[in-house]
C-alpha cells in the first residue's frame, strides 16, 4: 500500500461539559509519521482529545490542525482519518470484503481500483484469504485485523485507535502489539493511539503523552518519560516505584532536597552496593520468587519500606526475611519530582 502521512497538532484545546473540564488546554505536537500514544486513567481526558480530532466531539476552545489545516470546523467524513474502535464495529452482515470496501464505497471509488484497494489492506495485516468470511466466523484478532484494514484502506495520513486492544486476551493483545507495530513501520502513518495500559504505550510508541484530569502531565520518548518521570503521579503511573519523602532522601544523601519527593524504580536497588552509592539499611520483609528475578521489600528504620527487583544472576545471595540487609542505589537512579 502507498505511505501517507500528516502532522497533527492541538493548540490550547479544551472540552467543557457544563462546570465539569475534559479537556484543558491542551498543546502538543505530532510530527508526520509518529506514533503517539495518548496514555492516562479513565476520565484522564485521552479519549475526549481523540474524539476532537476525529470530529465525533466540538471542543469548548482552542482548534486541532491535520496536515497544518484547522480542521474544527469539518465533519468526520471529511477529515481524511482512519478510525479503529475498541469494539471493532464490523457490519455483521457484511462479508470481510464489504466491511473492509465499506470506506471506498462510500467515497464511490471505482469497482476495480476499489479491489485493488481492498486486497492490498488485506494482504498487510494477513487476511488475503478471508476476504468471504463473516466476521461471526473470525477470531477476536481475525476480527481486529478487518477494523485495521477497514481504517486504512483508503490511506489516511492519520490514523487513530482508541483503546482497541482491550476487548482482546492476553496473549492476542500481545500478539496484535506486534501486528500494529509491523503496519505502522510499512504504511508510515500517523498515528494516535489512546490506552490506559502502560506496556502497550512504552512498547508500541515513538512518544507517550501522559494525560491526568484533562491536563497534560508529560510527553517524551517511552524511555525517558519511565527514566525521569517529572511528577509523583508519573512517576506512580508508569510502572512500579518507590516514592521517598524529601526528609529521607536528605537524612540518606546528607544534602539539601530542592523538590518534596523522589522515585526509585525497584530494579534499581541492588543487593551490594557500590562505591559512591545511596545506601538503605533495613529489615527485609517479604521475598517473591519469580523465576529469573526476585522481589520484596526492605523496610527502612524511618518506617519507610522500598519495593526491590533482583535478578538472580547476582552473585550475592538475597537475605531471607528478618534479616538485616544493606542496599545501594547510584545517586542518578534517585528522580526528584515536581510533586
Amino acid at each position: 500500500m502507498p505511505q501517507h502521512n500528516a502532522p497533527l497538532s492541538f493548540r490550547d484545546v479544551s472540552k467543557h461539559y457544563g462546570e465539569a473540564t475534559a479537556l484543558a488546554g491542551l498543546t502538543l505536537e505530532v510530527k508526520a509519521g509518529e506514533f503517539l500514544t495518548l496514555l492516562g486513567p479513565s476520565g484522564s481526558g485521552k479519549t475526549t482529545a481523540l474524539n476532537i480530532l476525529a470530529g465525533f466531539t466540538q471542543a469548548s476552545e482552542g482548534e486541532v490542525y491535520i496536515d497544518n489545516r484547522p480542521v474544527g470546523a469539518l465533519p468526520p467524513e471529511r477529515r481524511n482519518v482512519g478510525m479503529v474502535f475498541q469494539n471493532f464495529a464490523l457490519f455483521p452482515h457484511m462479508s470481510v470484503f464489504d466491511n473492509v470496501a465499506f470506506p471506498l464505497r462510500m467515497r464511490k471509488t471505482a469497482r476495480g481500483e476499489l479491489r485493488v484497494k481492498v486486497a492490498a489492506a488485506l494482504e498487510t495485516v494477513h487476511l488475503s484469504g478471508m476476504a468471504d468470511r463473516k466476521p461471526a466466523a473470525l477470531s477476536g484478532g481475525q476480527r481486529q485485523r478487518v477494523a485495521l484494514a477497514r481504517a486504512i484502506v483508503a490511506a489516511p495520513p492519520v490514523l487513530l485507535m482508541d483503546e482497541c486492544l482491550s476487548a482482546l486476551d492476553l496473549k492476542l493483545r500481545e500478539e496484535m502489539r506486534d501486528e500494529i507495530r509491523r503496519i505502522h513501520a510499512t504504511l508510515g502513518t500517523t498515528v494516535i493511539f489512546v490506552t490506559h495500559d502502560q506496556s502497550e504505550a512504552l512498547s508500541l510508541s515513538d512518544r507517550v503523552a501522559l494525560l491526568n484530569e484533562g491536563r497534560l502531565c508529560q510527553i517524551d520518548h517511552p524511555q525517558a518519560i519511565y527514566d525521569r518521570p517529572a511528577t509523583r503521579f508519573v512517576a506512580d503511573f508508569i510502572g512500579r516505584t518507590n516514592i521517598i519523602a524529601r526528609a529521607t532522601v536528605e537524612r540518606l544523601c546528607g544534602q539539601g532536597w530542592a523538590t518534596p519527593w523522589a522515585s526509585i524504580r525497584p530494579e534499581r536497588l541492588r543487593l551490594t552496593p557500590q562505591t559512591g552509592d545511596i545506601r538503605f539499611t533495613g529489615t527485609i520483609e517479604d521475598l517473591t520468587f519469580l523465576g529469573a528475578s526476585i522481589e520484596g521489600r526492605l523496610r527502612l528504620d524511618d518506617g519507610q519500606a522500598l519495593r526491590f527487583a533482583v535478578p538472580r544472576t547476582t552473585d550475592a545471595p538475597c537475605p531471607e526475611p528478618g534479616q538485616e540487609a544493606v542496599m545501594g542505589c547510584a545517586p542518578a537512579d534517585i528522580v526528584t519530582l515536581n510533586d
